[in-house]
């Protein structure tokens, strides 16, 4: 077992690896083969997991908050009270502080767990972050814990009071007061269950024993699944927050979409799959203005983004599909601009970086690596567009060609879902149609119809 801690002192229990032969005995051929065939398999697993494990840094964060409470007694409440058994029901609790002093406790803790969660995944009951993400995590969780420290002094420099106030609150009701006042907590020990700490770790297997490796080896192989399932949770309720009922959206929106695409950037390397989800969503984000709001079809492009997003189901179809085309996933997800022109004229150039820096704060307009890298100034003569296929187009022409790109493909199923959405009767009548388009990329044409849902 070994762990190495970059800050803090911290103790990490890691599984190990051991590739040897078990049992005394010299195995036949047949089991020499086997054995052969297994050491290799796991020398593969253990190679991949290290170098996934090698790109992450494990953080636990331990965050103590004085609850202000105590445990309600009967006394409390008078005499004469016809109470149920303890066997059937408890008093629960009482307050015996402002829960207000308390507050600021709880918004640091959420503030941290937030951050974590939007850089990060959750691993072996921490959050493993990227290592080039680390340090800029580390530095704010360090300002986060310097004001956590500052705040337990302030509340505790004014406890003395706070208790008083609290009771004086209550001297209409002696007995509710005379309560509060027998069950105050000792300062001191308010300020024992006061506490924000964390530690970063690496993890590294330890090759000494095989049966250990085993524990790690499914938390490294579950983690791009884990990755899906947080970003499914994070669209789910952007949708609901910021989608349904609604028309239009702002760039705070985009912002939100924007920080679940740089996660899956950061952390593509945990599965390939992983940077195909990130490259769909540039592919629809990447063609919308810098600012807001948006509607119309920009709202149905974004709607359909997140319906996909919001179900860990059909991210994981969306991946299938994405490994499974042979064409570079880059270049089949670009989205053709509207521009209709009829004759050569010089016009702007579309450049788009292979690997753009997204800012992603919500105050500010989201951009692709500066203000104006969408448009160059050197002219390009253009004589025709690339047809653009349409969901009209597609049902009422049953003949189109059955070689769609993955970009034109998942511009349908948004058209389809995003219809469905808004309650226009077309799912019916362009399922069969937009399956024979998809039937190509998808095994089954079941399968094709059921992506297009």
């Amino acid at each position: 077992m070994r762990a190495t801690c970059v800050s803090d002192s911290y103790s990490l229990k890691s599984a190990a690896f051991l590739l040897k032969p078990i049992g005394g005995d010299l195995p036949h051929m047949g089991q020499t083969v086997s054995t052969s065939r297994r050491c290799v398999m796991q020398n593969s697993n253990l190679v991949q997991e290290t170098q996934i494990l090698s790109k992450l840094l494990l953080v636990d964060l331990n965050v103590s908050i004085w609850s202000g409470r105590k445990k309600l007694r009967a006394e409390d409440l008078g005499v004469d009270l016809n109470l149920p058994p303890s066997e059937l029901a408890s008093l629960g609790s009482k307050r015996i502080t402002d829960p207000d002093e308390i507050k600021e406790f709880d918004r640091l803790k959420r503030r941290a767990i937030r951050l974590l969660e939007t850089n990060g995944v959750r691993f072996m009951g921490g959050y493993g972050l990227p290592n080039d993400v680390a340090p800029a995590v580390a530095a704010e969780l360090q300002d986060i814990q310097r004001l956590f420290s500052q705040q337990i002094q302030i509340f505790i420099g004014k406890y003395d009071q706070i208790c008083i106030d609290w009771m004086n609150k209550w001297n209409g009701k002696p007995q509710w007061r005379k309560a509060i006042e027998n069950a105050i907590t000792p300062k001191a020990v308010v300020q024992q269950r006061l506490g924000f700490r964390f530690t970063l770790c690496r993890v590294v297997p330890d090759a000494s024993d095989a049966s250990l490796s085993k524990g790690l080896e499914q938390e490294v192989q579950g983690l791009s699944g884990q990755l899906f399932r947080e970003i499914a949770d994070a669209a789910e309720d952007l949708l609901d927050n910021s989608f349904v009922g609604k028309g239009s959206v702002s760039r705070k929106a985009v912002s939100a979409m924007l920080k679940m695409h740089k996660k899956l950037s950061s952390l593509a390397f945990l599965n390939p799959k992983v940077q195909d989800v990130a490259d769909y969503m540039m592919a629809v984000i990447g063609k919308l203005p810098k600012t807001g709001p948006y509607e119309g079809s920009q709202f149905q492009d974004l709607l359909g983004l997140i319906m996909n997003l919001s179900d860990e189901t059909k991210i994981l179809k969306m991946a299938e599909v994405f490994s499974k085309n042979s064409t570079d996933v880059q270049s089949t997800l670009q989205v053709q601009a509207p521009l209709v022109i009829d004759s050569p004229i010089a016009v702007p150039v579309v450049v788009e970086s292979t690997e753009p820096h997204l800012i992603d704060d919500e105050e500010t307009a989201f951009d692709l690596a500066g203000e104006n890298l969408l448009v160059s100034d050197v002219p390009m003569d253009v004589s025709h567009t690339a047809p653009i296929v349409t969901l009209d187009e597609l049902m009422t022409d049953t003949t189109l060609e059955g070689d769609m790109s993955i970009g034109e493909l998942s511009a349908l199923a948004e058209q389809i879902q995003s219809s469905a959405v808004q309650s226009v009767p077309v799912v019916e009548a362009c399922a069969l149609p937009a399956a024979h388009i998809v039937a190509p990329v998808v095994e089954l044409q079941s399968g094709a119809i059921e992506f297009c849902m």
